[in-house]
C-alpha cells in the first residue's frame, strides 16, 4: 500500500471517530435538555435558536427543525418580552401570556449556558398562583372571621376583671393570663390582616408621592413615646429633601416593623439609630441596634412568614414571625431591597433601599 493510500485511511479513521464523539455529544446535548423539567431552547448569543426540548414545543410553539435559525422574538412577539431581553439582568423572571393559550401564564428564565450560548427556561404558573390566591384569600377570610369571637373574649374577660373584689387571687392570675393570651391573638389576627392585605394590592393606581422625611420623623416620635419602659435612647438622622413614590400605608407600615423590632430585641437602654439618607442614586431607611444581633444561619430566613430565631422569647415579646414577611411584600410591591447586616453578640442593621428618590 502506498504511502497516500495510508494517509486517506487513517485521514478516514480520524474522521469517522470524530463523527462518533460529535453524535455521542450531540446525544448527550440532546438527552439533556430533554431531562430538564421545563421547557428549554438553547439560543445563540445573538438569540437565534438552536435547539430545544419537547416540552418547548408544547409550551412555546416551537417546531423542530423548522424553526431552528430563527430569532426567538419571531416565536414570543409579546413587547413585555422584547423589553426583558434588553435589560442587562435576567435575576427576575418574566411572567408573560403563552403563545399558544391566552390563558395559559408562563415564567420566562434566561441564563447563560456554556461559554457561547444561552438558555430559555419556560414553566406554566397558573395552577401555581391560583394556588397562591386561594391561600391567600383563606388567610384572609379566616382572620376576619377571628376578630369578632376574639372581640367577645376580651369584653367578658374585660368585665370579669373590673369585678376583681369578688375573686380570689388565683382566678385574678387565670384572667390575667387570659386577657394576655386574648391580646396576642388580636395582634396576630391584625399582623394577618396586613399582610393579606400587602399580598393582594398589586395594582399601582394607589402609588404616589410620599414624604418619607414626614413618616420616619413621626414614626421615631412614637416610638420614643411607647419605649418608656426600656428607656432606649433612640436617635434619627433624616434627610428632609427627597421622598420616594409609593403607597404610603404600606411603606409606613414596613419601616414601623423594623423600628418595633429593633424595640423589641434590643435590651433595656440600648441605642437605636434609625436614618432616612440618600446614598448615591438610591434613598435608604435604616434602623440599627446594639442588641444581641443574629447569627449568620438564620439571616437568610428571617423575611419567611413565622420564621422566629428564639420561640420563647418573641412570645415574651409579643413576636407573631410575621413583620419581616409584611416588610418583605411590600418591598417586592416597590421594587425595593431589603438588605440586613448583623453580627452574633453587637447588633443589627436593617436597610431598605429605593431606587428612585422624589424630591419634595
Amino acid at each position: 500500500m502506498s504511502n497516500q493510500a495510508i494517509s486517506n485511511t487513517v485521514n478516514a479513521i480520524t474522521e469517522a471517530r470524530r463523527s462518533v464523539n460529535l453524535d455521542k455529544q450531540d446525544f448527550r446535548f440532546h438527552s439533556g435538555i430533554e431531562a430538564l423539567p421545563d421547557a428549554a431552547l438553547v439560543l445563540s448569543p445573538e438569540l437565534i435558536i438552536i435547539a430545544g426540548n419537547k416540552k418547548a414545543q408544547r409550551l412555546l410553539g416551537v417546531r423542530f427543525p423548522e424553526n431552528v435559525g430563527q430569532h426567538i422574538t419571531e416565536l414570543l412577539v409579546a413587547p413585555e418580552f422584547a423589553e426583558f431581553l434588553q435589560q442587562d439582568n435576567f435575576d427576575t423572571p418574566l411572567s408573560v401570556v403563552s403563545p399558544l393559550n391566552d390563558e395559559l401564564q408562563l415564567e420566562i428564565s434566561v441564563m447563560a449556558f456554556g461559554c457561547e450560548q444561552v438558555v430559555l427556561m419556560a414553566r406554566a404558573i397558573a395552577k401555581y398562583h391560583r394556588l397562591k390566591r386561594m391561600r391567600r384569600e383563606f388567610v384572609a377570610n379566616v382572620s376576619h372571621e377571628l376578630k369578632t369571637p376574639l372581640t367577645v373574649v376580651r369584653g367578658y374577660v374585660e368585665m370579669i376583671q373590673e369585678t376583681d373584689h369578688a375573686l380570689d387571687p388565683h382566678w385574678q392570675k387565670v384572667f390575667s393570663t387570659i386577657e394576655g393570651q386574648v391580646s396576642r391573638m388580636e395582634r396576630l389576627v391584625e399582623q394577618l390582616l396586613s399582610l393579606s392585605k400587602v399580598e393582594n394590592n398589586r395594582d399601582d393606581i394607589d402609588m404616589d408621592q410620599v414624604n418619607m422625611p414626614f413618616v420616619v420623623r413621626n414614626l421615631v416620635e412614637d416610638a420614643k413615646w411607647l419605649n418608656q419602659e426600656k428607656n432606649h435612647k433612640i436617635r434619627a438622622n433624616i434627610a428632609s429633601d427627597f421622598g420616594v413614590y409609593g403607597i404610603e400605608t404600606e411603606l409606613k407600615s414596613a419601616c414601623a416593623n423594623l423600628i418595633s423590632n429593633a424595640i423589641a430585641y434590643t435590651t433595656t437602654k440600648g441605642i437605636i439609630d434609625v436614618s432616612w439618607q440618600r446614598n448615591g442614586d438610591k434613598m435608604v431607611f435604616s434602623v440599627r441596634d446594639n442588641g444581641d444581633g443574629i447569627k449568620a444561619e438564620h439571616v437568610n430566613r428571617l423575611t419567611e412568614r413565622f420564621y422566629r430565631i428564639d420561640k420563647s422569647r418573641s412570645r415574651d415579646t409579643g413576636g407573631s414571625g410575621l413583620g419581616l414577611a409584611i416588610v418583605k411584600h411590600v418591598l417586592l410591591h416597590h421594587k425595593a431591597e431589603l438588605v440586613i447586616t448583623s453580627e452574633w453578640g453587637k447588633g443589627s442593621e436593617f436597610s431598605i433601599y429605593f431606587d428612585e428618590a422624589v424630591a419634595l
